[in-house]
């Protein structure tokens, strides 16, 4: 990819993956990894969750971590620290969306 991605949708291809775990809050068991773009070096938490009994309950957010973030990152922080940043991607089958800024709480339970 040529360009840098910092609007959706976007492609996997497009970040190295690192799973940082499982967030099993409330029974989620939402996966949440660090990504960095190859592009640009920026580094990106996302968390994924679906509920496989429901159709259309797959959601992802997507939110740019500054470096010294990094290191806190956790399955047990990783909604703390989403829900901290200003602005965020979200996207997935339950928002019918490949993607779009996203402020405020993230929609879980």
């Amino acid at each position: 990819m040529d360009k840098v991605e910092l609007e959706p949708p976007f492609h996997h291809a497009s970040f190295d993956s690192h799973s940082v775990g499982i967030d099993e809050t409330n029974g989620r068991f939402a996966e949440v990894s660090l990504e960095t773009c190859k592009q640009c070096g920026r580094r990106w938490l996302r968390y994924f969750w679906e509920h496989e009994a429901f159709p259309r309950s797959g959601r992802w957010y997507r939110g740019l971590i500054a470096d010294e973030v990094v290191e806190k990152v956790s399955p047990a922080t990783a909604v703390t620290i989403l829900e901290s940043l200003e602005w965020r991607f979200c996207g997935g089958s339950y928002f019918n969306s490949s993607g779009h800024k996203h402020s405020g709480p993230l929609v879980l339970d």
